[in-house]
C-alpha cells in the first residue's frame, strides 16, 4: 500500500482539546465540508459546505465527543450547522504542501473516518 502523498500528524489524546482550540483560531472562516469513509468501504461526501465556526472537545467520563460548528452563508440568514462525532478514538491533522492544514480526520469507536476538508489555501478548493 502506498504512502498518502499529504502528510500527516497523529494528535496524542491528552493534547486534543488544546490541538482542537488552536486548530479552530488557525482555521476559522474558512470553507469546510466533511466526507465520511466507512469501515464498510462506503462513501459519503457532504454536498453542503460552511465556513468553520469551532471545533472543540466534550468529555464526560470515558466517552469523547468533537463538536465541529459551522456557518451555511449560502442564504441570505446564515445558517449555524453542528455536527457532534462521538466516541471519538483519533484525531488526525493532514497538511497541504505548503504546511498549512488542509483535512482534520477524525475517526470513532466504529472505524469510521470522518475527514473536515477545508478549503485548499494553495487552489481555493475543498
Amino acid at each position: 500500500m502506498s504512502e498518502p502523498r499529504e502528510p500527516r500528524k497523529a494528535i496524542a489524546p491528552d493534547k486534543w482539546g488544546k490541538f482542537l482550540k488552536e486548530f479552530s483560531d488557525r482555521n476559522k472562516n474558512r470553507r469546510a465540508r466533511f466526507d465520511v469513509f466507512f469501515s464498510s468501504g462506503e462513501t459519503l461526501e457532504e454536498a453542503q459546505e460552511g465556513h468553520l465556526e469551532s471545533v472543540s472537545l466534550n468529555k464526560n467520563g470515558n466517552k469523547t465527543q468533537v463538536i465541529v460548528t459551522r456557518i451555511d452563508t449560502s442564504e441570505d440568514n446564515a445558517e449555524k450547522m453542528t455536527d457532534a462525532i462521538e466516541n471519538v478514538r483519533g484525531i488526525t491533522v493532514q497538511y497541504e504542501t505548503d504546511g498549512s492544514e488542509n483535512a482534520l480526520e477524525i475517526t470513532d469507536v466504529k472505524n469510521t473516518l470522518l475527514s473536515l476538508r477545508l478549503e485548499s489555501k494553495l487552489d481555493g478548493n475543498s
